[in-house]
């Protein structure tokens, strides 16, 4: 009996063991393209023998397709309907809530997410601290791109001149008089948010409160949402603001990756 059980133990350890390295293979070439046999074998410090095998289960699976003009092996269609997969769940709506609420149960700043419509940013989420403002911002809720630290972040992916074109399809819209854009301001400052990945908006859009975007990016790397961290301007110091930056940068960070990102 005891026997029985050491090699029933032995066994899952052989194939767990098996699939981790036929996984490190997998990994090998989809980052580096097609390869050989005897390439892997020197690149993962498995034996010939060993990819070989390894190699075989793979093709034979789907995971791995074999060049037939030069006997090299490359990523196959299974290993695409995994990844395809693993896109269709991960979703906007469902891998930011998680680190928004975290940032607000620590009680220091409010967070939002919105995504470009025209002219105007569109808050798809919007979570509140427990501090003295409240930002009453809904799901649904807009407001001026130009105006917004998220909506300065979505800009910043666009051409000047596509920039200029919301901003005066905005004004022209209102049925009130807007409020005069200094483009020239505007598009400077857009530029410095190209270079640092951060904007900043301090009571442009919401009367003494300060907030800080960071864009939110999908596996392709495109631009899909923003996320802005929100505090009163009476509280601001050097060092918070400092914090807010950090937890911005950190929490686009973590939500880019949950949408597939790897080059944060």
């Amino acid at each position: 009996m005891a026997s029985d059980a050491g090699e029933s133990t032995k066994s899952r350890t052989s194939s767990s063991l098996l699939l981790t390295k036929g996984l490190r293979l997998l990994r090998q070439v989809a980052n580096q393209g097609e390869c050989g046999v005897r390439e892997l074998a020197r690149q993962t410090g498995l034996s010939s023998t060993v990819v070989h095998r390894l190699v075989t289960s793979l093709l034979d699976e789907g995971f791995l397709e074999r060049n037939d003009q030069n006997g090299r092996y490359r990523v196959g269609a299974q290993a695409f309907e995994v990844g395809r997969a693993f896109l269709k769940s991960a979703r906007i709506e469902t891998c930011a809530p998680p680190v928004m609420q975290d940032i607000v149960d620590r009680g220091e700043f409010n967070a939002f997410l919105g995504v470009m419509r025209g002219s105007m940013v569109v808050y798809l989420s919007a979570m509140q601290d427990n501090g003295p403002i409240t930002i009453r911002m809904v799901p649904g809720s807009e407001a001026p791109l130009h105006t917004t630290a998220m909506g300065k972040v979505l800009l910043a992916e666009l051409p000047d001149e596509e920039i200029l074109q919301k901003v005066e399809f905005y004004r022209r819209s209102r049925s009130e008089a807007a409020p005069a854009v200094d483009t020239v301001a505007l598009l400077r400052e857009i530029n410095e948010v190209r270079t640092t990945g951060v904007a900043c908006s301090e009571g442009e859009a919401f009367h003494g409160i300060v907030a800080v975007g960071v864009p939110i990016r999908d596996f392709s790397r495109r631009v899909v949402a923003a996320l802005s961290l929100a505090m009163p301007t009476a509280s601001l110091t050097a060092a918070n603001r400092d914090k807010l930056i950090e937890t911005a940068r950190d929490a686009g960070v973590r939500i880019s990756f949950a949408l597939g990102d790897r080059e944060n």
